[in-house]
C-alpha cells in the first residue's frame, strides 16, 4: 500500500480527474515529476547542511585549540576538549582528515597539561600518527616532544630534532625550545642557546621559549580519553 501526504492525495485525485485529456494529464504528470524532485533536493540540502555546519563547527574548535597550545596555553585547550568529550549534548565529526586533527591536537593538550597517563597515551598515538604519516613535519616534532618527557626516550627524542633541525624543518617555536631543553641536558650549552633564538624569532609568545627542566607531572590523569560512538569511530564532540 502507498500512502500519500494530504497535498500528494490532493494532486493525485486531480490528475485521475483530468486523465481523459492527455495535454492535461501529461503536463500535471511533469509537475508531480518536478515537485517530488525538488522535494528530494529539499530533503538533501537539509542533510548537507547539516553536515557543513557540523564541520564548521569542528574547524572552528580545531582553529581556537590551535591558537591556545601555540601560545602555551595547554591546560585551557586540555579543559576545553575535555569538556567537548564528556558534554551530553555532542554531534557527529564525520570528516576522517577533521578526526585526526582533533585527536592529534587534543593528544598535545594532554602531552603539556596532563598527568603521567595523559602524556604515555599521547606518546602512544603521536608514534601511531608518525609513522602513519612520516612525511608529516608536524606530527615528527609532536612525537619528538612527547618522548622528550620520558629520560629513558629523550636520547630518540633528541636524534629526530637534530636531525630536522639540521635541514631547517623544525616548524615551531615548541620544537625548538624542545630541543634547547634537551641540548641543555645534554651538555651542549651553544646548540641548546642556538635553538632558544630560533624559538624566539617564531614565537607567537615570548613564554613558550623556555629551556629548563620540565616539572614532574602529577600521577592521576587530567582528563578523559576521547569518546567514540559504540557504533563506528566516529568522533563525538560538543
Amino acid at each position: 500500500m502507498v500512502h500519500f501526504s494530504p497535498s500528494a492525495r490532493h494532486a493525485t485525485l486531480h490528475q485521475m480527474k483530468y486523465h481523459h485529456h492527455p495535454v492535461l494529464a501529461g503536463a500535471l504528470a511533469g509537475a508531480l515529476a518536478i515537485g517530488a524532485g525538488l522535494g528530494s533536493f529539499s530533503s538533501a540540502s537539509a542533510c548537507l547542511n547539516g553536515v557543513e555546519r557540523h564541520r564548521h563547527r569542528a574547524m572552528s574548535i580545531i582553529g581556537t585549540i590551535e591558537k591556545l597550545l601555540d601560545e602555551g596555553n595547554a591546560k585551557q585547550a586540555l579543559t576545553l576538549l575535555t569538556e567537548k568529550f564528556t558534554s551530553g549534548r555532542g554531534f557527529e565529526v564525520e570528516s576522517p582528515l577533521l578526526q585526526r586533527r582533533i585527536s592529534d591536537l587534543y593528544a598535545v593538550a594532554r602531552l603539556r597539561a596532563g598527568g603521567k597517563a595523559d602524556i604515555e597515551a599521547a606518546t602512544v598515538l603521536l608514534r601511531s600518527r608518525s609513522k602513519e604519516e612520516p612525511k608529516n613535519l608536524w606530527l615528527k616534532v609532536r612525537l619528538a616532544e612527547a618522548l622528550s618527557y620520558n629520560p629513558s626516550s629523550s636520547k630518540e627524542a633528541l636524534q629526530i630534532l637534530t636531525t630536522l633541525f639540521k635541514s631547517d624543518l623544525i616548524v615551531d617555536a615548541a620544537g625548538f625550545t624542545t630541543l634547547a631543553r634537551l641540548r641543555k641536558q645534554d651538555g651542549d650549552a651553544a646548540g641548546a642557546q642556538a635553538a632558544m633564538e630560533r624559538c624566539t624569532a617564531v614565537a607567537k609568545q615570548p613564554g613558550v621559549c623556555n629551556d629548563a627542566p620540565l616539572p614532574s607531572p602529577p600521577e592521576s590523569p587530567a582528563s578523559p580519553p576521547a569518546r567514540f560512538t559504540s557504533e563506528s569511530d566516529i568522533l563525538r564532540i560538543d
